[in-house]
């Protein structure tokens, strides 16, 4: 384009110095210009004329183009999601787009000259003020969020931003101005700290806190009502799932961490209580509940509550010990009552009856020595000596005086050959001196044992019974194995519905002990295991 115009210069310039030359000096032409000159002249205007009209359509073109992107911005301008406004010095609105007047809701051609402080109330045109102040002084984007009146009466919170340019023509300083309707945000945002608030002010009423657990990262948030029951420091701790774990008290450790080890897709719901020992050394009990919360970008993660229960806890272990303690004495003054009706049975057997039939047998061998009737009065003497006895057995029974007279041991051997028939035997192990049990206890020990053979000796169709009793560790162990054939029918309900094993079992629940049953079509086994120094104090 260039090259052309020089040319077209230098034609020009060379057709104007053949013009001259080619006058006289009276005004007429030179007949020396020849007609070749003439067309190639007429040629290279015919050139330049075709060239201007092709100038002329391209600046048409870039004309039509630049109205194209001039309109594209206007509308980008005008129909912004924000307010745009351009003001003086001194806050007067020069531009504004069509967001900004439907925000302000007057006319655009109406905001123009007008104070943009003129739509604000009187008590925040300081803060307004203050902000152009330090747009003004500042090269970096200041903003404020602030509450707009454009009618006097339809308020709404507006978060505003701007910066301050140079107007290259007036030399003064403009602001530009963005404004964006924040209210429906800003409302969502304080229901939210209301409702934070009510939430915060719940939990602390009952005690409670918050934890965050982000299984992915491995940490752990906890709110400070959560710190407090931790008694840890919120600046010194590191928020690690493994520095958490290790304030779990160690016997529920490895039940917790199990809970806590699982993948976050497993996990979906937490509902557990453990002990702590706290930062400080404090023993607690925490419960803790949460489910799983599916953030955003798929960030899974769990939150919930905390509660420290240590003293709800205490007082329910408390209950259950009163309730136990209410129930064994109930269970104490029942067997002792029924002790003391044996003892009574026992003594009049022995006492009264036994000796009534040892008198009556000595006056009919008397009267059998008199008058020779020895054969009539062999099927007597039989049959009160199978009283007799049956009677001595029954008072035993009753009361095992054998304890108070041989020792625990010798009473259970006793027992055993006893009770020993030729199609069922007993054999007893006793390899510790028991005598020095509390007397009361040892009669429990005692009915224990006897209830055991008789239970074994109607139910279980046993020929051997084996009875050891020893001393390990502080801990009074009891073993009954026989064998029978076992339970027919499963063991709670043997319980429920036979009075031997429920006997059995309460007179363990009064000794703090412990009963472990096995059974099968090849016999059965209990295990019986009972603190020795409770068997040693009433």
């Amino acid at each position: 384009m260039d090259r052309n115009i020089n040319n077209r210069e230098e034609v020009i310039e060379l057709l104007n110095k053949r013009i001259e030359t080619s006058r006289t000096e009276g005004g007429v032409a030179d007949s020396n210009i020849s007609d070749h000159d003439i067309s190639v002249l007429l040629n290279e205007l015919q050139i330049f004329q075709l060239e201007l009209e092709m100038q002329n359509e391209e600046l048409k073109v870039s004309y039509q183009l630049l109205e194209a992107e001039r309109a594209k911005l206007a509308g980008f301008f005008n129909h912004a999601p924000v307010g745009y406004f351009i003001l003086d010095s001194i806050g007067f609105i020069h531009e504004a787009n069509q967001t900004g007047a439907d925000l302000l809701k007057v006319k655009r051609q109406a905001l123009f000259k007008k104070r943009f402080h003129s739509f604000f109330e009187e008590g925040n045109l300081p803060a307004l003020s203050n902000f152009l102040e330090k747009v003004a002084a500042s090269r970096q984007r200041q903003y404020i969020e602030i509450s707009i009146l454009p009618d006097h009466k339809d308020a709404f919170y507006a978060r505003i931003e701007g910066v301050s340019i140079m107007d290259t023509v007036s030399e003064k300083v403009q602001f530009y101005i963005t404004v964006a309707d924040i209210t429906e945000s800003r409302n969502a945002q304080q229901k939210l700290l209301d409702t934070s608030h009510r939430l915060a002010m719940t939990l602390s009423a009952s005690d409670t806190g918050t934890w965050t657990m982000n299984l992915k990262r491995q940490r752990i948030f906890l709110d400070e009502y959560s710190h407090s029951i931790f008694e840890l420091d919120p600046k010194t701790f590191d928020g690690r799932i493994r520095s958490f774990l290790t304030f779990i008290h160690p016997k529920d450790r490895e039940r917790v961490t199990q809970v806590f080890s699982f993948p976050a897709a497993q996990l979906s719901k937490v509902d557990i209580e453990f002990e702590i020992i706290t930062s400080q050394g404090k023993q607690k009990v925490i419960y803790v509940q949460g489910n799983e919360i599916q953030g955003l970008n798929d960030n899974t993660y769990l939150a919930g509550i905390i509660m420290d229960i240590t003293e709800k806890t205490n007082l329910a272990r408390q209950a259950v010990r009163l309730q136990e303690e209410n129930q064994r004495n109930i269970l104490s003054a029942t067997f002792n009552a029924q002790e003391k009706e044996r003892l009574q049975i026992s003594s009049a057997l022995h006492d009264s009856i036994c000796q009534i039939l040892y008198g009556i047998k000595i006056n009919l061998q008397s009267i059998q020595r008199k008058h020779s009737l020895s054969t009539e009065f062999g099927n007597v003497n039989l049959l009160l000596d199978q009283v007799i006895r049956e009677t001595r057995e029954m008072s035993y029974e009753l009361t095992p005086s054998v304890l108070r007279d041989f020792g625990f041991a010798a009473g259970i051997q006793e027992l055993g050959q006893r009770l020993s028939v030729p199609g069922f035997q007993i054999a007893t192990d006793i390899n510790a001196d028991f005598s020095k049990l509390n007397e009361e206890k040892q009669l429990y020990l005692f009915r224990i044992i006897q209830e055991l053979i008789n239970n074994c000796m109607k139910h279980a169709q046993a020929s051997l019974a084996e009875i050891k009793m020893f001393e390990e560790d502080g801990w009074l162990k009891l073993t009954f194995k026989d064998n029978g054939k076992g339970f027919g029918v499963k063991v709670e309900r043997s319980l429920l519905n036979g009075s031997g094993l429920r006997s059995i079992k309460n007179r363990i629940f009064l000794l703090n002990g412990e009963m472990d049953l096995e059974s099968s079509s090849l016999g059965t086994i209990i295990e019986i295991k009972i603190n020795y120094d409770n068997l040693q104090h009433n």
